[in-house]
């Protein structure tokens, strides 16, 4: 669990988070981000294709129809006069125009229905594969970077981000296409109507551009703070949910609650004011587009009074400049969407671009080892400018039983970590039977270990699956093996189901040493040529513990093994005891050899046995 502040010091201390992410996070490049969201359309390129002439289409019918309603006016307006000079009415000539405004608008509509279904599927391919991309990314990542960063805002790019990109993509995509196409469709036909009409009707649109830009770069910024507190308060809910029982167990409910609340004053602040400043477009493009009726109407009435214009033409007119305007009030409406959509992407797309873990040069594929570890000359450190491991040296000879012990934080589990290159050594090197680990791919060294690790980790299934877990393959023979050797047997037969018995989330409903002895199971059964044991033992009791220690005796015979532990009674058969502190072995030898050096770990081990029988 993480130290928190107290409620008193939050206010303060989500006041400057605010300022300085605010500070911190810019408006990024705009048109970066929207290209490259939309350059993920590429696999889907012929549907895309379709999709905008059927936008074109439509739009473009859409444009169309309004002319006949100049000709539907003019046409009553004659029939009115046929009335009274000649007493009757051609319905005819009217019948006709309307059918096919009618034929117009309906084929608009069909187009419109159709570029939507099509759009929809596309949309769902674009944010599979983007899920599929940062979930892929998730798994080449160097454990470095998990270290660095909240479990939960990662989460919340995986999930609420996407489905941010979701909710809107199709709606944006298909809009801009349409506002697009009826923009400068009906720009056109307005000016051959009546330039002096139009550039009245237009004028008000470059002002409202100019207030436009300047909303839009102050309301991204607070939707990309947004998304940015979105994923602090995921991680913050995944924490106290996770530790739950420690929340409960030093009475922090009422200050974690407090915390939340603050995290949460703080997503409103920001979504209200990526809201209040996106929302001043909507107000901006009506004001605009009020005042071009204004000119329009003015201006037509001298038209029509001196004769150069009639009432069909004003009309039609009017209807184009409402369909101008229209394309301008849906990019308002939808430029909330927009805003929030590529502040979303801008977080996926920064997960996308991290670097990944060095790549495998995979020269060489181990089927089989003879455990020979060699460690020479290894330097490493998690932050640069504080050393951990220096001038680490280490001969392993095959089938040794090799003991690593030393105070908290001296390198035990780094070195593990090295073996297994969940991490990159900066110098130096480490060799299996000769090999250099860098030289052979991730897989297949890991098919080479098998750890048993102090914190245990299960999933949602059955005990029979967690044991089985990466090894599928294994017949019910090795399983049974495994099972008695790890004494799970004896807890088993307790349990309705037995070995089916489903575990609840982390084996929440198996005691602690019932989980560990399920994750040794889990060692046994893989049979690796190196065994890697992290206070593997640590959650059993002494009595567990001894039964352990025989199916482990004989679990470790023929195979190199590396033990990390800190109850140095449970390595006293250990062939090689290493002393590390600081990154650096002070000790080694054998349990009585170190002990008779009276030195760091006969220390260690007598204030142990002191404070055992105290």
């Amino acid at each position: 669990m993480k130290k928190k502040n107290s409620p008193e010091k939050a206010s303060s201390k989500y006041e400057m988070y605010r300022e300085t992410k605010t500070e911190e996070i810019k408006p990024k490049n705009f048109f970066k981000t929207f290209f490259r969201l939309f350059s993920l359309l590429k696999g889907n390129s012929i549907k895309v294709f379709f999709v905008v002439v059927l936008g074109v289409v439509s739009a473009a019918l859409s444009v169309i129809g309004p002319r006949y309603l100049g000709d539907v006016i003019n046409l009553i307006s004659v029939q009115v006069e046929n009335k009274l000079t000649k007493g009757f009415i051609d319905f005819r000539e009217i019948a006709e125009i309307l059918l096919t405004i009618l034929t117009i608008y309906s084929l608009s509509a069909f187009f419109s229905f159709l570029l939507h279904f099509i759009m929809a599927g596309v949309t769902q391919n674009l944010i599979t594969d983007l899920r599929e991309k940062l979930n892929r990314k998730f798994s080449v990542l160097p454990l470095a970077f998990f270290d660095s960063h909240n479990k939960g805002d990662l989460l919340s790019r995986l999930t609420n981000d996407i489905d941010n990109i979701n909710n809107s993509f199709e709606n944006i995509f298909i809009q801009i296409v349409n506002s697009i196409v009826t923009f400068f469709g009906v720009l056109i036909v307005m000016f051959r109507y009546n330039v002096i009409m139009s550039v009245a009707s237009t004028a008000p649109i470059p002002v409202g551009a100019i207030i436009a830009l300047i909303i839009l770069t102050h309301s991204k910024k607070f939707f990309r703070l947004h998304w940015e507190i979105t994923g602090d308060i995921n991680g913050h809910i995944e924490e106290m949910f996770t530790g739950h029982k420690i929340v409960k167990a030093f009475g922090h409910e009422e200050k974690a609650i407090e915390e939340f609340r603050q995290i949460n004053k703080e997503l409103y602040e920001a979504g209200r004011k990526a809201q209040f400043y996106s929302g001043f477009l909507g107000p901006l493009i009506n004001f605009a587009n009020n005042l071009g009726y204004v000119f329009i109407c003015v201006i037509g009435g001298y038209l029509i009074i001196s004769g150069k214009s009639d009432v069909g033409a004003i009309t039609v007119f009017m209807a184009y400049s409402k369909m101008f305007m229209q394309p301008l009030v849906d990019m308002s409406n939808i430029v909330n969407q927009l805003q929030s959509s590529l502040a979303s992407a801008e977080r996926v797309f920064e997960i996308i671009d991290e670097k990944e873990e060095v790549a495998d040069t995979a020269k060489v594929v181990i089927e089989k080892t003879n455990g020979h570890v060699s460690i020479k000359d290894v330097n490493f450190s998690y932050v640069p400018e504080k050393p951990l491991i220096e001038n680490f040296s280490l001969e392993v000879k095959p089938g040794e039983l090799v003991a690593i012990v030393g105070p908290t934080g001296a390198g035990k589990t780094t070195i593990v970590n090295l073996l297994m290159r969940f991490y990159e050594i900066q110098s130096g090197k480490i060799e299996i039977d000769g090999i250099d680990i860098r030289d052979i791919s991730r897989e297949n060294l890991h098919n080479i270990f098998s750890m048993v690790l102090q914190d245990t980790w299960l999933f949602a299934g059955t005990i029979r699956e967690n044991i089985m877990y990466g090894h599928e393959n294994k017949s019910a023979e090795e399983l049974e093996r495994a099972v008695k050797a790890a004494r799970v047997d004896c807890f088993c037969e307790n349990l309705p189901e037995g070995l089916d018995t489903m575990l609840e989330e982390d084996g929440a409903n198996l005691s602690a040493g019932q989980r560990q002895l399920i994750t040794i199971a889990r060692a046994i059964l893989a049979d690796p040529d190196i065994l890697i044991l992290d206070e593997a033992t640590s959650s059993v009791d002494t009595r567990t513990e001894l039964q352990l220690q025989e199916a482990m005796g004989e679990l470790m015979k023929g195979r190199t093994n590396f033990v990390i532990a800190h109850r140095l009674s449970t390595i006293k058969q250990a062939n090689n005891i290493i002393f590390i502190d600081g990154g650096v072995i002070t000790e080694h030898g054998t349990h009585d050899e170190l002990m008779k050096k009276n030195g760091d770990y006969a220390k260690l081990y007598n204030s142990q046995f002191v404070s055992t029988t105290v």
